[in-house]
């Protein structure tokens, strides 16, 4: 009868159990996909940094954050210089033939006369894009039992590019879609605008 109860009760407690833990993981996941969409937007903004040198600094920085917090939220050890390693060897994986990661931003920005202008369109596109598809590999090697230490950047090559080529569509679809919105409200001002204009001209006359 003892034996018979005992499994009983844990017949009842496995399935509490199994819900629990699924709903610390749906937590814990979210939590780690709301950090990446942060520090992507955050590498957005690092990609309108005008110099060069300073926004492909700033850019690693964001990400060897980003991996930081993320192994927090895991509970995996973190360690910076392998972090910036795994960022190095990733990133350039999408970086044009002939060009280091190094060397991208200042080849782009020091083009003459458009150089700026370019890079000003590009870079914060490609920042964001890269960060995003790093955050999501890392994530999914976390979430298969993987650490930091044991992530290898060579296997996860084409996976991430596949990431970078998603995420970086998205953001050019967002921004199409701004650069959309933006036009037909300045469009709908213009219009407004002139028939005020109109219908002052006739008043007057």
């Amino acid at each position: 009868m003892a034996d018979n109860a005992s499994e009983t009760q844990t017949a009842n407690t496995e399935p509490a159990i199994a819900a629990e833990t699924a709903v610390a993981e749906t937590g814990r996941r979210d939590e780690a996909v709301s950090t990446i969409r942060r520090l992507a937007a955050w590498s957005f903004g690092a990609g309108c940094i005008p110099l060069p040198v300073l926004d492909l600094a700033t850019l690693l920085g964001l990400q060897v954050t980003m991996i930081n917090k993320l192994s927090d939220i895991y509970d995996v050890p973190f360690n910076q210089h392998t972090a910036k390693n795994i960022a190095a060897a990733l990133v350039g994986t999408v970086v044009p033939y002939g060009l280091t990661w190094g060397s991208l931003g200042t080849a782009i920005k020091s083009m003459p006369g458009v150089g700026s202008a370019l890079g000003l369109l590009t870079m914060p596109t490609f920042s964001a894009a890269v960060t995003w598809a790093l955050g999501r590999v890392y994530i999914q090697h976390l979430e298969a039992g993987g650490t930091l230490l044991d992530f290898d950047p060579d296997a996860m090559r084409e996976h991430f590019r596949a990431e970078f080529e998603k995420a970086k569509a998205e953001q050019q679809t967002a921004q199409n879609d701004t650069a959309s919105d933006s036009a037909k409200t300045t469009g709908k001002g213009a219009g407004t605008g002139s028939k005020g204009d109109g219908a002052g001209a006739s008043a007057a006359t």
